[in-house]
């Protein structure tokens, strides 16, 4: 399955339960470039648009970049009444924006499906002469219980699951080679606190994660909702992430 259709029917999941990104890190990020209202921004494999709403509330036109026809029909819903919003159906490696129109590039939660060295032509095509590149992701904290056991889970029963994103070697490798100099690294605390809906669509809202169809759907499922119980209180459970970003020039 072509990386661009794998979250395919996994929108809504994706929108109820993914997080978004710490508020902290959009304040350091607005600061830090001196974004506003004439600061145009273009958000690569936008999704259902979790960083695409945060840049439109500090008043940015955002160009949010979404191959992905069921993603970006839940985005282009929740989001269309932003003046600012520009959606737009392409793979990140060809987005059609114009040359030399953006200040800044964001990917959030989606550099790592990307193919990096088309990505970065494209990125040094559309960015202004002293534009950026920022990569942030919203990392599970796995010192901890609550992740340990989503991951073993997910080991357990999930064929295509081969550790989370951030894990793997091969995406700290494209990091480190797809930027002009070594990136700034900047670590936010974003706590996210699910009820048992939530923390089961956050398990199907990932593209490795079985589906409906599967052999052993109940099975996966029924372990997530004991692995939540396990570790509730009052009805809730509070999973340590940290919004992670890399900020730098191409």
């Amino acid at each position: 399955m072509e990386n661009t259709q794998k979250f395919s029917g996994k929108s809504e999941h994706y929108e109820q339960s993914r997080p978004a990104y710490a508020t902290e890190f959009i304040t350091w990020l607005a600061d830090t470039l001196e974004l506003d209202a004439n600061t145009p921004v273009a958000d690569f494999g936008a999704g259902t648009g979790k960083l695409t709403r945060q840049l439109l509330e500090l008043g940015l036109p955002v160009y949010a970049v979404e191959p992905n026809p069921d993603m970006r029909e839940k985005m282009i819903a929740l989001l269309n009444g932003y003046a600012n919003f520009h959606p737009i159906a392409a793979p990140a490696e060809n987005s059609g924006l114009a040359e030399k129109s953006v200040k800044l590039i964001t990917a959030a939660s989606a550099f790592h499906w990307f193919d990096t060295h088309a990505f970065r032509a494209e990125c040094q095509r559309i960015l202004w002469q002293d534009g950026w590149v920022c990569l942030v992701w919203n990392r599970r904290q796995l010192d901890n219980q609550i992740n340990q056991g989503f991951r073993d889970i997910f080991s357990r029963y999930c064929p295509n699951f081969s550790g989370f994103s951030f894990e793997q070697q091969k995406t700290t490798q494209a990091i480190n080679n797809f930027f002009k100099d070594a990136p700034l690294v900047k670590h936010f605390d974003n706590p996210v606190r699910y009820d048992l809906s939530g923390f089961v669509g956050r398990a199907l809202s990932a593209s490795y994660a079985l589906v409906a169809s599967d052999v052993g759907y109940a099975e996966f499922v029924g372990d997530l909702e004991t692995l939540f119980h396990q570790h509730a209180s009052d009805g809730f459970i509070l999973m340590p992430h940290q919004s992670v970003a890399y900020l730098g020039k191409v």
